[in-house]
């Protein structure tokens, strides 16, 4: 949008149709929906000639809560460009004041954006929330805009993350609320993806970031947004993303100072906890809990310690050590709030036994990569196995010695069953792995290699280039930059071959 930025005219157009675009109305369709509940006329009948509410009907429509400048690139912001976003968020501010609308903006900046610019060189320490020994070339590149923009964003996000275990993200939110002199402005950027660091990409661990949502709201900062809600390299289905989130949500309000209304009841204990299943896996199910406001969510603990969370009333324990190992399951309801109740009833369990000398079954079965004829699956290393069996389908296809197998020659679209069964070095087989369910990508045609991937680049979906040999395409437009290369954003790109 550099382009757009440049001139009062383009700037002007510019926050014209963004404004246009926060007062657009966007339909919004359900399911199961009262008849006192739908809008406007019937979109389906059933056989009857009656209005089928089992299908999408029009609820309702909503429009944007707002607009975020996510202002960064490669280069060095310069004053120049500071000071031509801000033009356009105050023109898209006095429009919108003119309107009467209360709509909302912020500000998206790099986590060193705040710091003293001094601290680009390694000698300086102090205010410094970056300090390898390689420093950033951002370090306090937005400073005027965030002193300037303090009375026109409504509140700045702040990417604390892509910078290493190691980076001080409380001396950058500090950095950040001197610049803007509100710390209840200045919010708290995560990430549930993989990110870069010095010494290569890692994964931060959800207990962190879990404490990291209650540090902000404890010292009076404005909150915290995630990267991101649905793409995910992580594996995590949309649900397991929502639940992370949500942990993440609870521990905020709970440490927040300014709680009206505080919802103090726990809900009931659950009841009834029974086994449903013991064999690979462990299944439980239990009566739900009713509470003053509504439930939310169990969790499962496993001989004391959480191991997992349900939204309704069945679990399955798919991380389970055969051979006789005892487990006692209890588990504990949880409101919006973030009130727990009392424990349920403990049900003992033995595991499945195996021979006593053959290996355990392998865990962790998982997908690592899809395309259009070739799934990439993982699994746990076995104590004592010295190869594995995978089969597709209920039928060996292969045998390998390490923990990763990737299966080609396969049909797009389709779903496969995988199982891997352990074998130690006197032959003796282990029982198979609980089963992984994964489907191939649908056929696509595949374009012609437009290239060598380049940073500074404006890539839209289905750009195709090269990478190190390999060809790559994309999957969602994005401007590309040093850290995002297509061997590293698997949100971004495709390996195409």
């Amino acid at each position: 949008m550099w382009a757009y930025l440049a001139t009062p005219q383009t700037r002007e157009n510019l926050a014209q149709n963004l404004v246009k675009l926060l007062h657009t109305d966007f339909p919004v369709y359900k399911k199961n929906l009262k008849p006192e509940e739908m809008v406007g006329e019937c979109l389906h009948t059933n056989w009857e000639g009656k209005c089928d509410m089992g299908v999408n009907q029009l609820a309702g429509k909503v429009q944007l809560d707002g607009i975020d400048f996510d202002f960064e690139k490669v280069a060095r912001l310069t004053p120049e460009e500071n000071d031509n976003v801000l033009a356009v968020a105050k023109r898209v501010r006095e429009l919108l004041d003119a309107s009467g609308s209360k709509k909302l903006i912020s500000l998206t900046t790099y986590h060193v954006g705040a710091d003293p610019e001094a601290c680009q060189s390694n000698l300086v320490t102090e205010n410094c929330s970056f300090v390898e020994a390689a420093r950033s070339g951002h370090h306090g590149e937005v400073l005027p805009l965030l002193t300037k923009g303090k009375d026109v964003f409504d509140f700045f996000n702040v990417m604390a993350y892509d910078a290493g275990p190691r980076f001080k993200y409380d001396v950058a939110m500090a950095n950040y609320a001197r610049a803007v002199g509100d710390k209840s402005k200045i919010v708290m950027g995560q990430t549930i993806n993989s990110q870069w660091g010095p010494e290569g990409r890692f994964v931060e661990s959800r207990q962190t970031n879990v404490n990291r949502a209650g540090w902000q709201a404890e010292k009076g900062y404005g909150g915290f947004f995630i990267w991101t809600l649905g793409a995910n390299d992580q594996q995590q289905s949309l649900s397991q993303q929502v639940d992370y989130f949500n942990e993440m949500k609870q521990r905020a309000d709970q440490m927040s100072g300014d709680r009206p209304d505080v919802d103090d009841v726990a809900p009931t204990a659950p009841a009834g906890l029974k086994v449903m299943e013991n064999a690979q896996t462990i299944t439980l199910a239990w009566q739900p809990s009713s509470d003053n406001v509504g439930v939310t969510g169990y969790s499962i603990l496993r001989n004391g310690v959480p191991v997992g969370s349900a939204s309704d009333t069945r679990w399955t324990d798919s991380n389970v050590e055969l051979g006789g190992v005892i487990y006692r399951y209890t588990v504990k309801a949880q409101d919006a709030a973030g009130n727990l109740s009392d424990a349920s009833n403990t049900v003992e369990v033995k595991t499945a036994e195996v021979s006593e000398s053959a290996p355990a079954a392998p865990t962790g079965l998982s997908l690592v990569s899809a395309g259009e004829k070739n799934l990439n699956i993982k699994w746990n290393g076995v104590t004592g196995a010295v190869k594995y069996h995978v089969l597709r389908d209920g039928v060996k296809v292969n045998t390998v010695t390490g923990t990763q197998f990737s299966d080609s020659g396969l049909t797009a679209a389709t779903t496969y069953s995988y199982t891997v069964v352990a074998e130690n070095a006197k032959g003796q087989t282990s029982l198979a792995s609980a089963v992984l369910k994964a489907k191939t990508q649908d056929s696509i045609v595949t374009p012609e290699p437009e290239g060598e991937w380049k940073t500074g680049v404006n890539y839209k979906p289905g750009d195709v280039v090269t990478y190190k040999g390999k060809e790559y395409r994309c999957l969602q437009g994005h401007p590309s930059m040093a850290h995002w290369s297509p061997a590293e954003v698997p949100a971004l790109w495709q390996l195409v071959r």
